[in-house]
């Protein structure tokens, strides 16, 4: 999601230059300074100055949101950015700001709202039409994703950038829809605007990253995708999952003699951590209104773990923060998310597969010590997850015991990219690999 402070530390939306002529412009030009440096406990000294004065500015209060957010204090930003748009409904970037804080608190059709209202008072505002179609991606609204991506190309005043991004969005949404041959030109497209520097005007780090794994694996998927299963009289599996669904993506599978065809539902970023949580967020509220749109099987494919796995995020990261042993928070982690998943699932699916998560891949020939970490901790995931599944009655995919040699590294014999399986593996994985509850 593109706006400020988030998850994935999108670059940073406030409002700077503004020309100190009187005491109320001094302060507002040191607050926005401040902020735009980094400087946040200085920012935050003027920002509460100028509302403590009892001045009333709508830039000021939306940047002290997006200062809020970043703390994580996200209800109070939220109150500072309604403020701002009860001054002035008319700042696209205060709406946009309340659009990005609604998908937090996994307000999906609100934060839609949101951002369509931006891109009304500004149509020139790119980061809310990214934002937008994050939201309608979320949603299941994979048209409207498409749409809405294809608006982003189209404008001449959007840099390379923004249609880097979109493009990658298209390719994403065709590859859902199952519209190859639309999809195979997308990476064209996008192989074209990389090597004219697009990737280089992506700002945040953290997006670019984003960018450049996804064309990967879509550009290492796609030749291997069976694309001649044109067959809709095939009953269909919903597949939810991160990224890591799209490698079956509308494959044949034959269980218990009937041939299925697997509908991928991507649910971007979802760790198992954020269906674990009992807060409400954005993850579980896409698969809330995802269930809805993939009600058509009594069969369900769940896949979730891998990003939680990683050396720098999830499980390894916290265990080290708060000082608690692997073992503990994978538990806690696997405990929580199986819970919510079987809630949320089984009354719409009785026959529910979990997908274990692939042994990694260490591109080092001698592995750090936060290597060795993430191979134990993948190795001890994937045996509670396996356990804890099993004991709720649902199936279990053992893609770790596929993907492992005897060092707990990836074996590399069932991989389409360093981290995502082949579709080949899908036969194989059911023939071999299926843990009966």
């Amino acid at each position: 999601m593109k706006g400020f402070g988030d998850n994935k530390k999108s670059k940073k939306k406030i409002i700077k230059n503004v020309k100190p002529t009187n005491l109320k412009a001094q302060i507002i030009h040191k607050a926005f300074s401040f902020h735009a440096k980094g400087d946040i406990a200085q920012a935050i000294k003027h920002y509460k100055y100028f509302i403590n004065q009892g001045f009333a500015d709508a830039k000021v209060f939306s940047n002290y949101g997006v200062l809020l957010k970043e703390l994580g204090k996200i209800t109070e930003a939220e109150l500072f950015i309604r403020k701002a748009i009860e001054l002035n409904p008319k700042l696209a970037m205060s709406h946009s700001n309340l659009g990005v804080i609604l998908y937090d608190f996994g307000k999906l059709e609100e934060a839609e709202a949101s951002f369509r209202k931006a891109i009304e008072l500004n149509p020139k505002f790119a980061d809310a039409y990214l934002n937008l179609a994050g939201v309608l991606r979320d949603l299941g609204k994979l048209e409207e994703f498409i749409l809405i991506s294809k608006s982003i190309i189209e404008k001449k005043f959007f840099n390379k950038g923004y249609k880097l991004r979109a493009l990658t969005n298209i390719s994403i949404g065709n590859l859902l829809l199952k519209k190859f041959s639309e999809t195979i030109l997308n990476i064209k497209k996008t192989d074209e605007l990389i090597s004219q520097g697009a990737l280089d005007l992506i700002q945040d780090q953290k997006n670019r990253k984003h960018v450049s794994v996804f064309l990967r694996f879509i550009s290492s998927l796609y030749p291997l995708l069976t694309k001649n299963n044109d067959n809709t009289d095939l009953k269909r599996i919903p597949h939810f999952g991160e990224s890591h669904c799209l490698s079956f993506a509308h494959q044949m599978l034959s269980i218990s003699s009937q041939l299925n065809q697997i509908q991928p539902v991507l649910i971007t970023g979802a760790k198992a951590w954020h269906f674990a949580t009992s807060e409400m967020n954005k993850w579980k509220d896409s698969l809330n209104k995802q269930i809805k749109h993939h009600k058509y099987s009594d069969i369900v494919f769940i896949s979730f773990g891998e990003i939680d796995c990683r050396k720098d995020e999830g499980i390894i990261s916290f265990s080290l923060k708060s000082n608690k042993d692997i073992l503990e928070v994978c538990n806690d982690t696997i405990n929580g998310f199986v819970n919510h998943i079987e809630i949320i699932l089984s009354p719409n699916y009785s026959y529910r597969y979990y997908f274990g998560i692939p042994a990694p891949s260490i591109k080092k020939e001698l592995p750090d010590e936060l290597d060795i970490k993430r191979i134990e901790t993948i190795k001890i995931y994937n045996s509670l997850l396996k356990e804890k599944v099993l004991s709720r009655g649902s199936y279990f995919v053992d893609v770790y015991k596929l993907t492992s040699s005897i060092n707990g590294m990836n074996n590399n014999i069932h991989m389409c990219d360093k981290t995502h399986l082949s579709p080949e593996s899908l036969s194989i994985l059911f023939d071999d690999y299926l843990c009966k509850p």
